[in-house]
């Protein structure tokens, strides 16, 4: 055999190689994912684009971003730009804090095709009506806040969840990257192992996104939210739903969630910044409610 024919061999084992390994790989993290049913969950609200579960306290929205359900990271009103203060280089608004059953009334008044609302970015949780972002919020294609933490909190902890209308990802946050996305939404958070009371049971609020096809892009969100759970519980509950990647919120006192205007997890606390799921308008929605 000349050279040429050991080169063009290979080149041909090692494709068939990385080709074997690819595949390997996609069926193993598709392998892990796991019918919610089997796991004790069970649905209580569901829609072509979302489906929400229930198992005791734990509540996991999966939404299909494919069938048109859409995800905004929506804020309070400003009452303080804070021009140029943010963390990096940009603004630092103050937010007006709400209650999260006032938004949604205002919200699903005007737009039916809401499914849930939850909490989303940390914050200073004081006794003012206003209040800072910990970490960078984009939506609808604006920076809305760089966040007043910046590498002071969790400098090495953080991730970035970017949100376009077909897929999402999870990655390490890079603050050169806050200007450089090109997700019309995206939210900074912690990476789920940072100690926000790691093995407390309080409660929480996590993102997952999952690869439903194999085709190497996360068609899917997974919202976990909680009254009562620890961060390992949290993220082995979003990885059995087939999360390749989470991403920790805020939690604790702040931690709510409204579907379809039934209250699963309430809260005294008013907040700045929320998550709103909506369907594809004018797609039907089926709803069992099975809370215990």
């Amino acid at each position: 055999m000349n050279r040429k024919s050991l080169t063009l061999a290979g080149l041909f084992l090692t494709t068939f190689l990385l080709i074997t390994i690819n595949l390997f790989s996609a069926e193993n993290a598709e392998s892990k994912s796991q019918n919610p049913l089997s796991l004790g969950f069970q649905i209580i609200n569901n829609s072509q684009e979302t489906t929400l579960y229930q198992k005791d306290l734990d509540y996991v929205q999966v939404i299909d971003l494919t069938q048109g359900a859409k995800i905004n990271f929506i804020y309070g009103n400003i009452t303080d730009l804070g021009t140029k203060k943010g963390a990096y280089g940009g603004n630092d608004p103050q937010f007006e804090r709400q209650k999260i059953s006032q938004v949604w009334s205002n919200l699903s008044s005007e737009n039916s095709s809401l499914f849930c609302i939850t909490n989303g970015q940390f914050f200073r949780n004081d006794k003012n009506t206003s209040t800072g972002l910990a970490f960078p919020v984009k939506s609808d294609g604006i920076i809305v806040s760089d966040g007043y933490a910046g590498e002071i909190e969790f400098p090495d902890e953080k991730l970035i969840l970017e949100v376009w209308n077909d897929r999402a990802l999870i990655t390490k946050f890079e603050p050169k990257n806050l200007q450089l996305s090109t997700a019309p939404n995206l939210i900074v958070g912690l990476q789920e192992n940072a100690d926000k009371g790691v093995e407390d049971q309080t409660g929480r609020t996590f993102i997952g996104v999952k690869d439903k096809d194999s085709d190497r892009l996360n068609e899917t969100i997974l919202i976990f939210t909680s009254k009562q759970a620890t961060q390992p519980h949290v993220a082995q509950v979003l990885k059995s739903f087939g999360a390749t990647q989470v991403i920790m919120l805020d939690g604790g006192g702040s931690t709510q969630l409204i579907c379809q205007g039934n209250n699963y997890i309430t809260s005294p606390r008013t907040i700045p910044q929320m998550i709103v799921i909506a369907l594809r308008a004018g797609n039907r929605k089926q709803t069992t409610d099975n809370r215990q």
